[in-house]
This record gives structure tokens, sequence and C-alpha cells, in this order.
């Protein structure tokens, strides 16, 4: 029988058949794992983009003194009501200046017409308000300044407001403070949740800082106190200052 070397080489030469039909699904199945186990493994290391804010406080004593009265008068006349708020007006602005360390300024004037309650003639009222402000250092209010508005009460004068305050750079003090502070309560923040997370806190995309400082607490009016009474006497309380800080933040995965 005629030796047949065409059938015989390939298996000489060791040549691997092609896959058949029932291998190639399997074959399928296996690239289909490798790619979904890299696909799995690149959403497992994907950064987690994180909002919040918190909130500083700095609580601190005023260090200035201030006071908010009333210079007013009634005529018949719109011209003699403001004669004599004029008149008031400039002894009460020489008292407080003749009192070193005092800042005095005025605002708001104005003059209207009312009715009299027993009288069909028309009354007129002029006011004026005097503001005045001095240094209080450790929100102790100095006597100079209160002996003044005791003063200037007794003149007619009617007291709206006697509080401490921080002046500018007091305040711009207790608002850095209280930054500082918003600023380490955001950053701890955001390592709680990136340790619950399993993350760790990356960078820092944005930042805001919003102050929220309120005024002083502003009593009702005072009138005029009756003769010989002394002084009003005044204890400031402390004045808190808050800032919101608020943050964007990417959180990444721990390394392996």
């Amino acid at each position: 029988m005629p030796f047949d070397h065409a059938e015989e080489t390939p298996r000489r030469q060791g040549l691997a058949k092609p896959a058949g039909p029932w291998q190639r699904p399997a074959m399928k199945r296996f690239a289909a794992a490798v790619i979904f186990t890299l696909i799995g493994a690149g959403m497992a290391r994907a950064e987690t983009i994180l909002t919040l804010s918190a909130t500083g406080t700095a609580v601190t004593m005023p260090d200035q003194m201030t006071a908010s009265l009333d210079v007013q008068a009634t005529a018949p006349t719109a011209a003699v009501a403001q004669a004599k708020v004029n008149k008031a007006m400039a002894k009460a602005l020489a008292d407080a200046r003749a009192v070193n360390g005092v800042t005095a300024t005025t605002e708001s004037y104005s003059v209207q017409q009312t009715d009299a309650d027993d009288s069909q003639k028309p009354v007129f009222q002029a006011s004026q308000t005097l503001n005045l402000t001095m240094p209080a250092p450790g929100a102790t209010p100095p006597a100079a300044f209160t002996n003044l508005v005791g003063a200037l009460q007794q003149e007619g004068l009617l007291l709206n407001t006697l509080d401490g305050q921080l002046s500018a750079a007091g305040a711009d003090a207790a608002s850095k403070q209280a930054t500082v502070d918003a600023l380490h309560r955001l950053r701890a923040q955001a390592d709680a949740i990136a340790a619950t997370l399993g993350d760790k806190v990356g960078e820092i995309k944005t930042i805001s800082i919003d102050a929220n400082n309120p005024g002083p607490v502003m009593p009702g009016r005072m009138l005029m106190m009756a003769a010989a009474a002394p002084p009003p006497q005044a204890a400031p309380g402390p004045v808190t200052i808050q800032v919101t800080a608020s943050a964007t933040i990417i959180l990444t995965p721990l390394g392996p």
C-alpha cells in the first residue's frame, strides 16, 4: 500500500487543529470575564465628589461702647420745630466732643406734620439722631461715656440704644478666628466621611467663606430721666461671630 505523505505531514510537525465550534463559546466567556474584571477594577477606584459645609464660631468681648439718642421737638410750624432740634443738637454735639475718646455723628433728620388731639391746628415734629462711640477695652464701659449719656438724657434727648460692640479691628480678628474654626470643622467632617467610605481626602476643588455676624442687641427706647437721676448702667455681654465654610472635595480610594 503506498505511503501517503500528504496526510501524515501535519501530525509529524505537531500542528494543532483549528478550534472546533464547541471551543469558541468557552473562549468568548473567558474574554468577557477578563473585560468585566478590568471594568470592575476601574469602577472600584473611581473618585467621589463630596460637597459639604461647616460653621465656625468665635466668642469675644466687645471692645467699644455705642449709644444712639434722638433729639425731638414739636411746634406749630416746621421752622420753629427744626430750630429747636438744631439748637439742641448743636449743644449735644459740643458736649459729646468735649469728652476725650468719644466719636459723635448724626443721621436721620426728619420733619413731619401731625394733628393735635385737642385742636384742628397742625403740629410739626422734627427729630434727628445722635450716635456716640467710645473705646471700651475689656468690655468695661468708661465712666466718662455713661456720664455723657446721662447728661444728654437730662437735656431731653431720648436714648434708643446703649450697648457694647466690636470695633472694625476687633470684628476682623474675631472673623479670622471663626474662619479657622470653620475650616478645621470642615476638614474633620471630610476625614470622617472619607474614613467611613474607605477613601481618603484628595484635592479641594472649590471653597467659599460666608460671614454671618449678628449686630449688637438693641434695647428699647429709654425716655428722659428725672432730674438728678444717675447715669445709665451698661454691662455688655460677649459677642458671637460665625463664619460658614463650604467646599467641594475629591475623595480618592485608599491605595492597595
